[in-house]
């Protein structure tokens, strides 16, 4: 039987540095969105050049994932976490390296590399550290990091490329992440984490291929996919968006801040609604956002001021909230403990695989259309809605089991 960390300091300095990471994670990953602007520039990419550079982080990122899984299930979060924080930090530090556009496509790559471990580690230590009734609040929580880094960021990372160039940004952001990983290997270990290791040792093992075989695995799988692809479009060519209809970089970079923050305080309000009130009905709260998701990305792109674009941008943040938050809290509760790490890297990795191909396609739509974002648009509106049937197809739990394993019968 799984135990839990029961120390309240504990739990917190655990959620805590979970969230920093997140945020330093999220940040880092973001601060090319910003700075692709000055690069296409220096570097004389065009839009599909400048979409490839957007897009081949997710790929080497997702393919991570998966590994990043294993290798946490087998040798701890805390070790893998430490490692990942220390890799993309340096990668980051990198980019500011770059000289041409295929220098600048292999730091990007090997960033994606770094990180890709990162979120299933964060999501085993949840698993290890917090019981089922805490862990919808918890996991949001940790998931509401990559919107305060994207507000931060939008902010920080706008202001350091006006101020002091792209290529200073990205070293500033490196050293910050060494020093955080730093600050996770001296206080993320814990007299707990020896009875945590001895308990999983016992945990009856569950197979790969039961995972595989169950529906809900896959539908979860692909209501990621087609959320990332929206949710990555949007990160990725926002800012260039704004930038398109007439405001300046650091006046597009700032107002990301608006739709960042606001999900950011979502993110803990879905947590804390799926804990009290849809314990065993958390697809409902995935399904409504993608539906909201669609419709505002609609009422966006056909705003008729800049302040209802924005208005809009932030209601559709807020309703990708509502899935992530969902989605995550559903494996944390309902897969096997001993597989959570594995779990979350195969649905991450099909998340971030839409990542790599959404700012790709849109960079290409652009290329074709002359800059024109009306067919782009109807590809993230397509993709939201096709979210919402798979995500309207997971079967509820209703009972959580006494197991507690992710098996051939429904959540």
């Amino acid at each position: 039987m799984q135990t839990y960390v029961t120390d309240k300091k504990r739990k917190t300095i655990v959620i805590t540095l979970l969230f920093i990471g997140g945020t330093i994670g999220f940040i880092d990953k973001a601060a090319i969105n910003v700075a692709i602007i000055p690069i296409q520039k220096d570097l004389q990419l065009n839009s599909f050049e400048s979409g490839l550079i957007l897009s081949i982080f997710f790929f080497s990122y997702a393919l991570m994932h998966p590994l990043g899984g294993w290798l946490t299930d087998k040798y701890g979060s805390r070790k893998i976490l430490v490692l990942s924080i220390v890799c993309f930090s340096i990668f980051t530090a990198s980019t500011s390296f770059a000289w041409s556009f295929a220098s600048l496509f292999l730091f990007r790559f090997l960033f994606g590399i770094g990180e890709g471990s990162v979120f299933p580690a964060s999501v085993r230590s949840i698993s290890e550290n917090f019981p089922n009734h805490e862990r919808g609040r918890a996991s949001s929580f940790f998931l509401s990091a990559q919107t305060f880094g994207g507000a931060l960021g939008s902010v920080i990372i706008g202001a350091l490329v006006v101020s002091f160039g792209w290529r200073w940004m990205f070293v500033s952001i490196g050293i910050i992440g060494v020093l955080i990983a730093w600050a996770f290997w001296v206080y993320l270990k814990s007299p707990e984490d020896t009875q945590i290791n001895k308990e999983k040792q016992r945990q009856k093992k569950v197979s790969y291929k039961k995972l595989f075989r169950t529906k809900n695995f896959w539908k979860i799988f692909y209501t990621k996919f087609f959320s990332n692809i929206v949710n990555w479009g949007m990160i990725s060519w926002m800012p260039s968006y704004w930038v398109s209809k007439g405001l300046g970089l650091a006046s597009a970079s700032t107002l990301m801040f608006i739709p960042y923050l606001t999900s950011f305080f979502m993110f803990n309000v879905s947590g804390w609604i799926l804990d009290k009130y849809m314990a065993g009905r958390e697809k409902y709260l995935a399904v409504a956002g993608s539906i909201l998701s669609a419709v505002f990305l609609y009422l966006m792109f056909n705003a008729t001021s800049v302040s209802l674009g924005i208005l809009y941008m932030t209601l559709n943040a807020i309703s990708i909230a509502f899935i992530g938050t969902s989605l995550y809290t559903m494996i944390i509760k309902y897969s096997a403990k001993e597989l959570t790490g594995s779990v979350t890297g195969f649905v991450s990795f099909g998340g971030q695989i839409s990542g790599g191909i959404s700012p790709a396609v849109i960079g290409f739509v652009l290329t074709i259309f002359n800059g024109s974002y009306n067919a782009a648009s109807w590809f993230l509106i397509a993709s939201a809605l096709a979210g919402a049937v798979t995500s309207l197809t997971i079967k509820n739990n209703g009972i959580e089991t006494k197991e507690n394993v992710l098996i051939d019968q429904s959540f």
